[in-house]
């Protein structure tokens, strides 16, 4: 009896280890992991507040002001797996500018991106791609979707990089960063996969 109990004991202990010694990826130095509302409750003493939701938050990002956190939640487990940022741009040439801007300092943090989108896989010069998404907006007069991506791998998860359009009177775009944590993550498709 004690045998038994010395090894559930010793299994438990085990456990506790490994899931301590699993690294995640992290957003603002937090670790992308644990409940919604315990994840909130450290952005918010990182400065954020939250907005409606309790998933949704506001504040400074990477020195960009009015940035709009959402956090990827498991419905089943409420535990965190990602965090999406919409850095706000009020002009298409800002959103060309400033993807570049964080795409090289993403490229000096964390190496070359490991996956890159273009439209009609081509890369064109950048004075083609501003004449060009100066005409998607005056032709199409819609939302849509930065041509440009890329990704980076983090060791503990990625980091994606994106954009998109979306048309007012005052113009209204993003810079969208998605991190995305591999442990969690993977819990999360599981436990899709489960209900599937």
């Amino acid at each position: 009896m004690k045998a038994k109990r010395l090894l559930a004991t010793c299994l438990m202990i085990a456990a506790t280890l490994t899931a301590t010694a699993q690294k995640h990826q992290t957003f603002k130095g937090v670790p992308i992991d644990g409940k919604t509302s315990a994840f909130v409750n450290q952005l918010k003493q990182k400065g954020f507040q939250t907005v409606g939701k309790s998933d949704t938050l506001t504040g400074t990002f990477a020195g960009y002001n009015n940035c709009e956190i959402t956090l990827l939640s498991s419905a089943q487990t409420d535990n965190v797996y990602g965090v999406k940022v919409q850095i706000p741009m009020c002009a298409p040439l800002s959103i060309y500018a400033e993807y570049k801007k964080l795409q090289a300092a993403l490229t000096e943090k964390y190496g070359k991106p490991v996956e890159q989108t273009h439209q009609d896989n081509y890369t064109p010069k950048d004075d083609d791609f501003v004449s060009a998404l100066y005409k998607m907006i005056a032709d199409v007069k819609e939302s849509f979707a930065f041509p440009y991506g890329c990704a980076f791998d983090t060791g503990c998860g990625s980091i994606t990089l994106n954009g998109s359009w979306i048309p007012s009177e005052c113009g209204g775009g993003f810079v969208i960063m998605t991190y995305i944590d591999n442990a969690n993550n993977n819990l999360q498709q599981k436990s899709i996969y489960d209900d599937l």
